[in-house]
């Protein structure tokens, strides 16, 4: 089923919403390939809208097929933050992005327009929906990299460590999350508190309509692989390219992205391009599934203990 399907039954939906909460914000979320970007710009023509990248990808510079951004001329049209706002070399935690997010939900408010954020970012989705109280802590490149290096010198060390000092996040993690892992040892070394102690839900600040699109996991499938072999005719392979040739290398965090950290292994010559395409697509699905599960556990939470201020809708594509 198409989005312009279930359009009118949506945008109805948001009209009610918005009249009733002219302080509420719209969160659309799903897997990718479910059409939210296209919801998202279909919405904000028939609403007075902006529109609140909720990908950790799109928040890259120079890194556009790839992320599948939403085209220059659309976001010109219809004002897009949380868009390329940093370098492929530096990092943005989910505290800034939930910082700048609230700024930018109060700009557009103060304009009487709707904040639609949108995007498969569970986790800076979280930050709204459960309003989490996020440590101060900006991130510290030295001392990132000096743990980066302990954990080369000994598997295993940000594990152990994080066990240590915060054990409850610690049992959340695989121990191969290495840059959570990071993550979480750079809040306690730099703030002096865990993220444990740091770390707490707190009531929405904003009335939200929390919308999830859904659909079958072999439909899923089957578009995921078609934007593939689009992005491939787009130039994604020269997009990777330029980007290594500007010392952006393949070991940065953007760069392990899906899309390039395939694309960069097969420039750099560990397999053909045959085996990155197929690298791609699974784990691609493999990233839908996870969005699926994360986002499935709203819909669980919406039935049993629904936030208050929170208005649950799903619609199946």
């Amino acid at each position: 089923m198409e989005i312009e399907e279930k359009y009118q039954e949506i945008l109805q939906d948001v009209s009610e919403f918005y009249h009733k909460n002219p302080n509420g914000v719209l969160v659309i979320r799903g897997a990718t390939a479910t059409w939210k970007s296209k919801l998202s710009i279909l919405l904000a023509k028939d609403i007075k809208s902006e529109i609140i990248s909720a990908d950790s990808r799109q928040i890259f510079k120079y890194m556009n097929i790839g992320t599948d951004k939403v085209p220059l001329e659309i976001r010109k049209e219809i004002p897009h933050y949380q868009i390329d706002i940093i370098d492929p070399d530096q990092t943005y935690t989910a505290g800034q992005w939930k910082q700048n997010t609230q700024k930018y939900i109060e700009q557009i408010q103060t304009s009487e327009k709707l904040p639609i954020i949108v995007g498969g970012t569970g986790l800076y989705i979280d930050t709204i929906y459960k309003n989490f109280s996020l440590p101060e802590s900006a991130p510290n490149r030295e001392l990132r990299k000096q743990l980066e290096e302990k954990e080369a010198q000994e598997a295993g060390y940000l594990y152990k460590e994080l066990s240590k000092i915060d054990p409850e996040e610690a049992q959340k993690m695989h121990p191969n999350s290495t840059r959570y892992l990071i993550r979480a040892l750079e809040i306690f070394y730099t703030t002096g508190k865990t993220k444990t102690e740091g770390f707490f839900q707190q009531a929405v600040q904003q009335p939200l309509l929390l919308l999830w699109l859904r659909r079958e996991k072999e439909e899923t499938n089957k578009r995921i692989n078609a934007r593939i072999k689009q992005m491939f005719k787009e130039g994604l392979i020269e997009e990777v390219e330029w980007l290594l040739k500007q010392w952006y290398k393949s070991s940065l965090q953007s760069m392990q992205g899906i899309g390039y950290k395939e694309v960069a292994a097969y420039l750099e010559g560990e397999y053909d391009k045959e085996k990155c395409e197929e690298l791609l697509r699974r784990n691609t699905h493999h990233l839908a599934k996870k969005q699926r599960t994360w986002f499935r556990r709203y819909i669980a939470e919406g039935k049993v203990s629904p936030k208050e201020n929170v208005t649950y809708k799903t619609y199946y594509l």
